[in-house]
């Protein structure tokens, strides 16, 4: 599929899924399939000068395991640059919960949204809580002595209630309080902002199991190439994943199923030669 047919037939979709009020689980549920559509994984969010995300992967409720507590961010990617890992973790909530009540206070269902970035914010804060995370979602030595810097996303609310009916007497004014209550490395996003990103194209949305991570769907517009095969020898069989998969064909499936076994195949090759000129120059 052309990237502007997915664009604009996935927009068109959000967009009537929002119309019917949906409730988080199935917001939830539509960002699984549409990878391109959850923010944060090329530098959109954050510092910026990212090397995007590994393997482009986003993570779907990814379990940080702490010392003391544990949390369940809604989505995460794990984004780095030559000097950076930022991994940027995303709350999601029901999308017609609004920000302010009349008297230009916050909701409570916001206040308890916004709280929870506090949470992680603060598990962060634990070096051994860091130390599991680098564990567990850092893929290769090359990332072990960059400097951590965690980036956190709340997506919220609908973009018309800081418009004029949006039921708010001073709607310009709440939009400024809302710049105003975000702290330091924290995001605020509504979900009439997200669509369809050309850099997110090529994600992949997966779940991280007790044996690493697993392909939970492709974006539609996924394609394979040389980088493929590392990721395919580390993410395992892709069938389950592409028969979720949204907007392909059959034979698009079969197809990028042959090329994953391909590339991951060619990959292994590549490293067991690697081995043996490594054995035969004497440097292990």
């Amino acid at each position: 599929m052309a990237w502007q047919e997915y664009h604009d037939r996935a927009l068109s979709d959000w967009c009537a899924l929002l119309a019917q009020d949906p409730e988080e689980d199935r917001v939830q549920e539509f960002l699984e399939l549409h990878p391109a559509m959850i923010p944060g994984g090329s530098g959109d969010i954050g510092p910026g000068g990212h090397h995007n995300s590994e393997m482009g992967l986003v993570f779907r409720q990814p379990q940080l395991r702490g010392m003391d507590r544990s949390f369940l961010p809604d989505f995460m990617w794990v984004t780095q640059s030559s000097s950076l890992v930022t991994p940027i973790l995303i709350e999601i909530e029901k999308p017609s919960r609004r920000w302010f009540r009349r008297d230009e206070r916050p909701t409570a269902h916001f206040t308890a949204a916004h709280d929870q970035l506090a949470e992680w914010k603060a598990w962060f804060a634990n070096e051994r809580n860091v130390g599991t995370f680098r564990q567990r979602y850092l893929f290769g030595e090359r990332y072990e002595r960059r400097r951590f810097l965690p980036q956190y996303l709340l997506v919220y609310g609908r973009s018309h209630e800081f418009e004029l009916g949006g039921g708010h007497l001073n709607p310009d004014f709440l939009n400024h309080k809302r710049d105003h209550m975000r702290r330091d490395d924290e995001h605020f996003m509504t979900f009439d902002s997200l669509r369809p990103r050309h850099d997110h194209s090529n994600s992949i949305t997966a779940t991280m199991t007790a044996t690493g991570p697993a392909p939970f769907a492709f974006s539609p517009v996924y394609g394979t190439g040389p980088r493929t095969g590392e990721t395919a020898l580390m993410l395992g069989s892709p069938l389950d994943a592409l028969g979720r998969s949204v907007m392909m064909s059959d034979e698009r499936r079969q197809y990028l199923a042959a090329r994953w076994r391909f590339w991951a195949e060619r990959h292994e090759d590549d490293l067991r030669l690697r081995r043996r000129i490594t054995y035969r120059s004497g440097l292990e």
